[in-house]
């Protein structure tokens, strides 16, 4: 395709309907990933509506369950030959313990371990985009809270809490990953950068707690999902960006994360732990236009 390619997850709301949006109105086709068929059959409808554009297609799949992730992403190998971007948006907090099939807390399933799949997974579209065009991009969604995750270990993936402090253990994760991820396909030409879009009046915020009930009362002071996906959008799209990676965003500017994110061993440890979470075999893992 001459268009280029963008995949959004957890684009039916929030922050990633507004980067899909946005994605649409710079001339991108743009891959809605969403975790129903209808929240995906809507968001597709009413995108088309609006914009006028019927460069939109949808996946639907449980970020949750790895074996869907799987699945969905064979699909789109097998329609696909090149995705130039892919932002790995979708985030939870879940507020009680739950875990997947593999045991496996859900916020963190979500918020770190998908990406971690789905980017392997989508390799080799990324890489050919990167190898036709000069770059490719994966964009990680982050968050400022991952700086109050100064206790992080990779256990925290199976046996970690529940609320606030799973969800800013994944973010930390994400951003660990980010920079991990980065130096392996450096010489590739697909950059991989995280971003935090500040704090967001999205449906995270739903639910019981009193966390949520806090924020819900001063929402009026949250950004909201069109100012939070302007990040994501200038890491997706910016031609001031070519050729950056390994780095973190607070919406558009470049800035620092936590001194845990610059952690080797949790680093070493968390990726090992990770390849294992998620079925992935390193030998069979290659970062480098050879796998093509």
């Amino acid at each position: 395709m001459d268009t280029p390619v963008a995949l959004v997850t957890g684009a039916s709301s929030g922050i990633g309907k507004a980067t899909a949006r946005g994605l649409l109105q710079r001339g991108y086709h743009v891959i809605l990933w969403c975790r129903t068929t209808a929240s995906a059959h809507d968001t597709a409808a009413t995108l088309r509506r609006d914009e006028h554009s019927a460069a939109l297609d949808t996946v639907a799949a449980d970020l949750t369950d790895f074996t869907a992730v799987r699945r969905a992403a064979k699909d789109l190998k097998a329609q696909y030959n090149q995705i130039d971007v892919l932002i790995n948006n979708a985030g939870v907090l879940k507020k009680e313990r739950a875990t997947n099939e593999e045991g496996v807390e859900e916020t963190f399933a979500v918020n770190y371990l998908a990406p971690f799949l789905l980017s392997h997974l989508l390799l080799d579209p990324l890489l050919r985009a990167a190898n036709a065009t000069g770059e490719a991009r994966i964009v990680n969604v982050g968050s400022d809270a991952h700086r109050g995750a100064v206790n992080f270990s990779a256990d925290a993936m199976s046996d970690g809490d529940a609320g606030l402090t799973a969800y800013m253990q994944s973010k930390l994760a994400l951003v660990l990953f980010t920079n991990e991820l980065a130096r392996r396909l450096k010489p590739t030409g697909v950059t991989v950068n995280c971003v935090h879009p500040g704090v967001v009046a999205t449906n995270i915020w739903r639910g019981p707690g009193l966390l949520s009930w806090l924020v819900r009362r001063i929402q009026w002071f949250l950004n909201s999902p069109e100012t939070g996906a302007e990040g994501p959008l200038y890491l997706a799209t910016s031609s001031e960006i070519e050729g950056v990676t390994g780095a973190y965003f607070d919406g558009t500017d470049r800035t620092t994360p936590s001194i845990a994110a610059f952690d080797e061993k949790a680093a070493a440890e968390l990726w090992d732990r990770s390849m294992e979470l998620v079925d992935l075999d390193p030998n069979d893992v290659s970062y480098n236009h050879d796998r093509i």
